[in-house]
């Protein structure tokens, strides 16, 4: 009886865990100070590094407004596996964004949002009875998992330090 008893409260407290990421939550946000530099330069100096440094399935920029001082682009990053298992598990997986830049002089806002996870195509093979072979395509699905939201808040942040590393090095004196 005692076991029945840890069987179904442990079957019960396993269901409450998982806990899904409200979409709206999904926002990476992170501010750089680049002190000394304008607008339109830093505009031009970003425009170029996420032309460069950016992949992108679809256009890399997807709008560009040098008056709004503001630069929004599609990307994407291979997942940033945080162990071997995950590495292995996660293998071919990246996260795709839309990043917004927002400049003002000697500085910048950097906005992550609509986060996928972009699962990869494979072949499923079963020959226990009889051969079969199943290919599964590739599809793409909002992250509302707390560990691929944790993923994203790892690899996300290297884009800005990019970023703002170029643009540091790269001041019109």
């Amino acid at each position: 009886m005692k076991t029945l008893a840890v069987i179904l409260i442990l079957l019960f407290t396993g269901c409450a865990v998982h806990k899904p990421v409200p979409l709206e939550e999904t926002v990476i946000s992170r501010e750089a100070d680049l002190p000394g530099m304008s607008k339109g330069d830093i505009f031009d100096k970003s425009r170029v590094w996420i032309e460069r440094h950016l992949y992108s399935k679809r256009n890399i920029i997807d709008f560009a407004d040098r008056e709004a001082a503001v630069i929004v682009a599609n990307g994407y990053i291979d997942y940033p596996a945080a162990g071997k298992i995950e590495a292995i598990e996660k293998v071919q997986y990246t996260i795709s964004f839309i990043m917004r830049e927002e400049i003002r002089d000697s500085g910048v806002t950097i906005t992550f949002t609509n986060l996928l996870l972009d699962v990869p195509p494979r072949y499923y093979r079963s020959s226990r009875f009889w051969p079969m072979e199943q290919y599964i395509p590739g599809y793409s699905v909002p992250i509302t998992e707390r560990s691929d939201f944790e993923a994203a808040r790892r690899g996300l942040p290297g884009i800005v330090d990019g970023l703002v590393e170029y643009l540091k090095q790269n001041r019109s004196e």
